[in-house]
């Protein structure tokens, strides 16, 4: 894997597109690019951009105080940018990238907003990616991929625990010790879910136990509720068939009854309608009051004829008595006057004799009688006396022929009055036929509308019951829909047995003595159960992810310490190694640091509260790498402390320690930023001598002023600023310009 090229734009000075191309490293070929340029010029920003799309997180390292500072601020002929964009391309055909891919294609961008966003091959990701990725590729940020100003001094003087960092990048275990922190954190928080599991767990299980209990309590009632319901089932089905048939023959009677109801109503319609006709026909009785009045008429003129008569027989006779043949002192007028005053008196006393008769009270009347007989024999007596000078009175001869007429009428009458009596009588007995024939048929009527009144009774009475049977029914609807809730669940009655009844009131009172379970018990107890389960197995597989976990971190342990062990050996071997190149013999190596764990579960204090994301679980009495020391002493010194070193000796020791780890664990590319900046000329022959031997291990992108290190580059760019404060490229391919001028 190697640098293909870098595009960088909007970041710090340059401002343009800017693309620099990088050649490959080949057994033959080197692969040294050199940049160079003026202070100020903007080279070191190329650094700062590798190590910004690498992901770094210091806005320290980065000379910056927050994320929009990498922004292309402006300048008074230039405006700002609104956004930063580096990408990194890198050949990947040797497969050094565990990502199927032949160029992999890294790209960082960040906006004014302080929106960010992390690409692999344009596909956007977590920076958490990239860093595995860089980290199973072999790059680094903290050692020696990108190597800036005044970071040599920094790899010395940083603290043994710093260091270690660095070395864990070195020796190339940082792929797995960020695996071993993953898992540390996932460690971490997996004991942390199984505590806060544990603590639910303690909490829910009493509770569940309880619903358990109740559950049992549930399932006796829902055994006892089921045989209940079974019962009612076949229970309610045989009284709703009893009602139902019972209902169908009181329908089944009626029938015939409302048939025989209807003959009779028309029965009587039709014997209504004829007494109607023949009331409508009494206008006969009509003729028989016309008979009557004639006949009354013609016996009152009988009684009146014979009254007639009567009194003109009288007259002749009282002639006759008193001898009125001879002649009278009186005028006749005056006698006929008196006669007839004393008639008249006469028919009012036998009137009133005749009603003393009916009342019983004749008393009263004898002396009016006696009065009467006085008067008349006196009246006699006086007639009598009366001398012969009056004219002779002498009977009327009018009044025998008066008596032939009124006899003539009376016969005439008495005819009349027969044949009148005729006519009535033949009426009267047609008038019995039509009577009898209508009070039959009025008999008739009143037989059928009895009849009827029966028939309506039974009817009625049958309805009534069919009523009844029909309120029952509703009632025993009502009922079912209430204990089986729907009538469509009743089940066969067959084989009907007297005590169901008994049945269900004892199943009803057991069910009382079960109690009333709440309806959201079996909800909770539903809940609670799945939640317990939920937990009860969460905790097994909190469990057996944190026995995993730790048994991975015991794994990568093991194998981080192992390359650790085997690849700092090499590495302190080859310091050794270049430390007596650069210096010209010394001695110089290095040493773990280790301490004991005194308290389990206890952090490192300070700094190595910083050694990784999740806080190590070290076992007490354990033994771990606390950090690295760093021992030199130049050839003729006896010095051991680093910090004694002059700045030149720091440079060298630095330059040493560099090229051990690069010779023991090559990056796929190294930026140094003038880190031969503070090397005399003499050393920086050193240097590049020893940089020289190491183009063959690894690609180089170096930043620097010094002429020895220039005359190594294949290609060299130069850096320049114009005035609108933009940051422009020169390039030279150096080995096809030698060429050039130097063909073979």
């Amino acid at each position: 894997m190697y640098l293909q090229k870098l595009e960088i734009q909007g970041f710090k000075s340059f401002a343009n597109k800017t693309v620099l191309e990088f050649t490959a490293k080949g057994r033959n070929q080197k692969s040294v690019t050199a940049i160079v340029g003026p202070n100020g010029s903007g080279k070191s920003n190329i650094a700062d951009a590798v190590r910004w799309v690498l992901g770094e997180q210091s806005l320290k390292l980065l000379r910056g105080k927050k994320s929009e500072d990498v922004i292309f601020s402006g300048s008074p002929k230039k405006p700002r940018m609104g956004f930063a964009e580096v990408s990194l391309y890198l050949n990947n055909e040797d497969g050094s990238a565990p990502i199927d891919f032949r160029e992999v294609v890294l790209t960082r961008r960040v906006y004014r907003s302080g929106e960010s966003e992390y690409l692999i091959n344009k596909s956007k990701v977590r920076l958490s990616d990239v860093l595995l990725l860089l980290a199973q590729s072999n790059f680094g940020q903290k050692t020696y991929s990108i190597i800036g100003q005044g970071m040599v001094d920094a790899m010395l003087l940083a603290t043994p625990l710093e260091r270690k960092e660095f070395f864990d990048e070195a020796t190339g275990v940082e792929q797995y010790q960020m695996k071993r922190d993953q898992a540390l954190n996932k460690l971490k928080a997996g004991e942390e879910n199984l505590r806060q599991a544990e603590t639910l767990f303690a909490e829910i299980e009493p509770r569940v136990k309880s619903l358990t209990r109740q559950m049992k309590r549930l399932a006796e009632r829902s055994q006892v509720e089921a045989e209940l319901k079974s019962l009612q089932k076949k229970y309610y089905s045989h009284l709703w068939k009893e009602l139902t048939g019972k209902m169908k023959n009181e329908e089944t009677r009626v029938a015939p009854l409302a048939a025989k109801k209807k003959k009779l109503e028309e029965e009587i319609s039709e014997a209504e309608g004829k007494l109607k006709v023949m009331e409508k026909e009494q206008p006969t009785s009509d003729v028989f009051r016309k008979l009557q009045t004639e006949y009354e008429k013609l016996f009152e003129e009988k009684n009146r004829l014979r009254e007639r008569d009567m009194t003109v027989k009288n007259k002749i006779a009282l002639f006759e008595h008193v001898g009125l043949s001879r002649p009278m002192a009186m005028p006749a007028s005056e006698v006929e006057m008196a006669i007839e005053d004393l008639f008249q008196r006469y028919e009012s006393f036998v009137q009133k004799l005749v009603k003393a008769k009916e009342v019983g009270d004749l008393a009263n009347l004898k002396k009016e009688a006696e009065g009467l007989r006085r008067e008349f024999a006196d009246f006699f007596a006086k007639l009598k006396r009366e001398p012969a000078k009056h004219e002779a009175a002498k009977i009327d001869p009018s009044l025998p022929k008066e008596l032939e007429k009124i006899a003539g009428e009376i016969e005439k009458i008495n005819r009349d009055l027969t044949e009148v009596q005729v006519k009535i009588e033949n009426f009267n007995r047609e008038q019995e036929i039509e009577r009898r024939s209508f009070f039959e048929l009025q008999r008739i009527l009143q037989l059928k509308q009895h009849e009827l009144y029966l028939l309506t009774s039974e009817i009625n009475s049958i309805q009534v019951e069919n009523a009844g049977a029909v309120a029952r029914r509703e009632d025993l609807e009502r009922e079912i829909k209430q204990e089986l809730g729907d009538l469509g669940n009743l089940g066969e009655s067959a084989g009907f047995e007297s005590d169901w009844r008994d049945k269900i009131f004892k199943l009803k009172h057991q069910l009382e003595l079960i109690g009333g379970i709440d309806p959201e018990t079996e909800k909770e107890y539903k809940e609670s159960s799945e939640r317990y389960e939920f937990l009860k197995s969460q905790i097994t597989d909190l469990r057996g992810a944190i026995d995993s976990l730790m048994k991975v971190i015991g794994e990568l342990d093991g194998i981080i310490k192992k390359q650790f062990d085997t690849a700092f050996g090499k590495i302190n071997d080859e310091f050794g190694k270049y430390f007596k190149i650069l210096f010209g013999g010394g001695k110089a190596q290095l040493t773990l640091k280790k301490e004991i764990k005194v308290e389990e579960e206890e952090a490192a204090e300070g700094e190595v509260a910083e050694v990784a994301p999740a806080e190590e679980k070290k076992k007490k009495g354990e033994e771990f790498v606390a950090g690295i020391e760093v021992e030199a002493t130049p050839p003729g010194k006896r010095l051991k402390n680093i910090g004694m070193l002059s700045g030149g000796e720091r440079a060298l020791t630095s330059i040493a320690l560099l090229s051990a780890i690069i010779a023991n664990n090559p990056a796929p590319f190294v930026v140094l930023d003038e880190v031969d900046a503070a090397l005399d000329e003499s050393n920086s022959v050193r240097f590049a001598n020893v940089f020289d031997e190491l183009t063959g291990k690894t690609q180089f992108i170096l930043i620097t002023h010094n002429r020895a290190t220039m005359q190594k580059a294949s290609i060299l760019y130069g850096v320049t600023m114009e005035s609108d404060g933009v940051s422009r490229l020169l390039s030279l391919n150096l080995e096809q310009a030698e060429k050039a001028v130097n063909p073979a």
